[in-house]
């Protein structure tokens, strides 16, 4: 498989200004547990609830099997008759349970929708950083870029991107202005992908990655839930603290009345 290292300069593109807005939408419970791990949560691209995370067009199955039809075709994995049904499962095994994703939203401000989507109680949370700051919390070995919104029916991913289709979503999510964290343990991939009767008839048990940060120097604001009790707003400012953070925290204007 690629070295991702590669093509990244084509596939995990930085937005436009490199110090934009991001956010992270959480629950109050999925707060505490990042300040207790320190860690970003990545979810396997398949426990998404767009089962179409991560899906190859049938085009881009054919162009991958000549590739790689010399490396698939021998002893292990049958004629080459078998090998595009093969390739198939394959490839779709190796995006869809061996890549780990996290989801910011870009925007200069608070998003209405992505309340409602994301934070729908008024124990919630959103993280403000910047796109720099994230790049360089992060190991070399976790790739981030912004997703490419496109028509599944009429584009076909270039060869140079590597057919890799995690940074892709249908057009019907561009509201989400995705900016995605990707680890893509092709480690794992290749040694469980040797023997491919076990491979196939079996399924990774790992759900998620997490990856150590320094939550204090990413995170520049949090920020509870417009329709939070004030009590939560203090119980919140209360744990960022008892993790040892100082945080800049303070409850959303998003509900406040906008004019003068």
């Amino acid at each position: 498989m690629e070295r991702f290292d590669e093509f990244e300069n084509t596939l995990f593109l930085p937005p436009s200004d490199e110090n934009v807005t991001i956010w992270r939408y959480m629950d109050f419970t999925r707060f505490v547990s990042l300040l207790n791990s320190g860690s970003l949560h990545l979810t396997r691209c398949d426990q998404f609830r767009d089962h179409f995370e991560g899906e190859s067009q049938r085009q881009d199955l054919q162009a991958r099997l000549e590739e790689y039809r010399n490396e698939f075709t021998n002893e292990r994995t049958g004629s080459a008759h078998e090998l595009p049904a093969i390739l198939g499962r394959l490839w779709k095994k190796y995006q869809r349970q061996y890549v780990y994703i996290n989801c910011w939203h870009i925007s200069d401000y608070e998003s209405a929708a992505m309340w409602r989507l994301y934070a729908k109680s008024a124990d919630s949370i959103v993280i403000q950083t910047t796109y720099t700051k994230l790049r360089q919390a992060l190991p070399a070995c976790f790739y981030i870029g912004e997703v490419n919104y496109v028509d599944h029916q009429t584009y076909l991913n270039e060869a140079k991107e590597g057919f890799f289709n995690s940074m892709y979503k249908r057009k019907s999510f561009a509201h989400e202005r995705e900016l995605r964290i990707c680890y893509i343990d092709t480690y794992e991939f290749q040694q469980d992908s040797k023997d491919p009767n076990a491979f196939f008839s079996t399924e990774p048990t790992r759900l998620f990655e997490t990856v150590p940060v320094d939550l204090q120097a990413l995170i520049e604001s949090v920020r509870v839930a417009p329709e939070a009790p004030a009590w939560l707003v203090k119980l919140v400012r209360d744990s960022t603290i008892r993790f040892g953070y100082d945080f800049d925290v303070h409850q959303s204007s998003f509900s406040e009345y906008p004019f003068a």
